[in-house]
C-alpha cells in the first residue's frame, strides 16, 4: 500500500531484501534475522529524517512533525523460491502472512523504543498531558492500529511512537 501524503509531506523509503532472510539449506525463513534487519531499517530511516537538508520550510516542518518513513520489501518471489513455497498457495500465503506480520510488529515496536529514547513524533504531542493522551487514543484507534497487538497499542498510549507511518509497499508491477 502506498501512503497518501498531506501537503508538503515527504516519506523516505527503504526496502528489506527478503531473499536475504531465507535459510537456503533448511528452506525456511530466518525470522530473527528479519527482525534485526527491520529494527536497523527503522532506526536508519528515522536518522535520515534528521540528516536531510530540506529546501522548503514547509517540508521541514511536516517531515519533522510526522517523522514518516516507509519500510517496504523486495525479493518476495526469491524468498518463496528458496523456501520451496508456491506463490498464491496456502503454504505460500502462510509464509507471506507471517513475514509481513513480523515486519509490521517489529517496526512498530522499534519505533516505540525510539520514542522512549528520543521522544514521540511531535504531531502526537499536545500542549497538555490530557491533549497528548487524547491524540494517542485517536492514533491507536485508526483502522490499521486497531489490528495491532494489544502490547503495541498500550505502549503507544504510555510512550508514544517515534514515526507516524512506518510501512510502505511500493507498486512494482501489475
Amino acid at each position: 500500500m502506498e501512503q497518501p501524503l498531506a501537503p508538503y509531506s515527504v516519506c523516505n523509503l527503504a526496502a528489506v531484501n527478503l531473499a536475504e532472510v531465507a535459510n537456503k539449506e533448511a528452506k525456511t525463513v530466518d525470522y530473527e534475522k528479519l527482525k534485526e534487519i527491520v529494527r536497523v531499517g527503522v532506526r536508519m530511516q528515522d536518522n535520515v529524517i534528521d540528516a536531510t537538508p530540506y529546501f522548503l520550510k514547509e517540508n521541514e516542518k511536516q517531515a519533522l512533525g510526522e517523522r514518516r518513513v516507509g519500510l517496504g520489501v523486495m525479493g518476495l518471489a526469491d524468498l518463496l523460491i528458496y523456501t520451496e513455497k508456491t506463490y498464491g498457495s496456502g503454504e505460500g500465503n502462510e509464509v507471506v502472512d507471517k513475514v509481513f506480520e513480523t515486519i509490521a510488529t517489529t517496526a512498530y515496536r522499534e519505533s516505540i523504543e525510539l520514542a522512549k529514547e528520543k521522544g514521540s513524533f511531535p504531531f502526537l504531542i499536545g500542549e497538555t498531558e490530557a491533549e497528548t493522551k487524547a491524540l494517542r487514543e485517536a492514533f491507536i484507534n485508526t483502522g490499521f492500529m486497531k489490528k495491532m497487538p494489544e502490547d503495541i497499542r498500550e505502549a503507544i498510549l504510555e510512550h508514544g511512537i517515534r514515526n507516524s507511518h512506518l510501512l510502505t509497499v511500493a507498486p512494482t508491477g501489475k
